[in-house]
């Protein structure tokens, strides 16, 4: 990659933003799409688990990990458990995000297709505990991701088990399926190698304790969020509702530096992808302009199944008319039979 390319890439990325707030105003104000549901699945039951987690394998396990479990009420048994993993300064609202025209929700989805969905707040976010920032490194999620799992083998014996995981929470799966070998497929959204992500996310955040956001919800020094009203940025503006942007918005959460360093280590080095040794499907929105220069889609697609060199099936597909955050387009339902239908024939 020339030096100017990342320069060129954020030229280009400034131009699209510039607009892209009035675009989402000026369209977004239309009915909802089939993602929204107004009653938020009265078909699916909802309980939160919590978990007595350790950051380090074999450390004290004096940390919680807090889940939200979906499943369908009746039919028939389960086919399986999605472990989903949020990215950057998301929790597990991400995949069940409430707005104020309806539900925009993975997690509800894929229990209706018949999956016991566990939607995660990472350490650091949500629900879970808060650490110092240094320690909120993406070794400690696949650790505790991992306690996770093995508690929700006990609980659910016999089901396999999927992870399903969002920009940093895909760099989370990959190391956690590479390191503990404890899955039977992940799923790979919002990520790809040797793409542009790590040039472009460090120019969105700031810290955590400057953002009026959190003035009523102190976090740890160090602790970082997106700058104020910049949200937008993770949609294709042409096919976000505005209701979701601003939901979104509404309940942004933190990251750290060490977190970052991590996405980049697995972004252009390719730390762990080489030794998953499961199913890899990959999805990435066609649009996605935070991530990297549509120009380059076509080109890292074909090269991303390289990087799984151990997985027996890896599958890498763009979706029309998303950006970054996949499961908020209003074509979220896209993203998510995918997801769920690929699962069932592989897992």
């Amino acid at each position: 990659m020339s030096p100017s390319k990342p320069r060129m890439r954020m030229l280009r990325y400034a131009a699209v933003a510039v607009g892209a707030a009035s675009i989402v105003t000026g369209l977004a104000i239309r009915a909802t799409g089939a993602a929204a549901d107004a009653n938020c699945g009265s078909d699916v039951k909802t309980h939160t688990i919590t978990e007595q987690v350790s950051l380090t394998d074999g450390g004290p396990a004096d940390q919680t990990l807090s889940a939200v479990v979906y499943e369908r009420t009746g039919g028939l048994p389960p086919r399986g458990i999605q472990v989903m993993i949020p990215g950057s300064t998301y929790d597990h609202r991400y995949y069940d995000l409430k707005t104020s025209a309806g539900c925009v929700s993975e997690a509800r989805q894929a229990a209706k297709d018949g999956w016991i969905a566990v939607a995660v707040d990472k350490i650091g976010t949500g629900n879970s505990s808060h650490p110092p920032a240094d320690e909120v490194r993406t070794a400690a999620h696949a650790a505790t991701i991992h306690q996770l799992i093995t508690t929700l083998k006990a609980t659910y014996p016999g089901l396999p088990v999927a992870l399903v995981g969002h920009s940093l929470g895909s760099v989370i799966a990959i190391e956690e399926a590479a390191t503990y070998k404890d899955v039977n497929a992940i799923v790979v959204t919002g990520f790809l190698h040797h793409a542009g992500g790590g040039n472009l996310f460090p120019a969105l955040i700031h810290p955590a304790a400057e953002d009026p956001a959190f003035a009523n919800r102190p976090v740890p020094p160090g602790y970082l969020t997106t700058r104020p009203g910049l949200r937008y940025l993770f949609y294709w503006p042409f096919n976000a509702d505005l209701s979701t942007v601003e939901a979104d918005d509404a309940v942004k959460q933190t990251t750290t530096a060490g977190e970052q360093v991590d996405f980049g280590a697995e972004l252009f080095n390719d730390v762990f992808g080489k030794d998953v040794t499961v199913p890899v499907l990959s999805l990435v929105g066609e649009n996605d302009l935070s991530f990297f220069d549509p120009a380059d889609r076509d080109n890292v697609i074909a090269q991303e199944p390289a990087f799984y060199a151990a997985s027996p099936l890896v599958e890498v597909k763009a979706i029309p008319d998303a950006g970054h955050d996949l499961a908020l387009q209003r074509n979220a339902d896209s993203t998510i039979n995918t997801i769920d239908t690929w699962l069932s024939q592989h897992v």
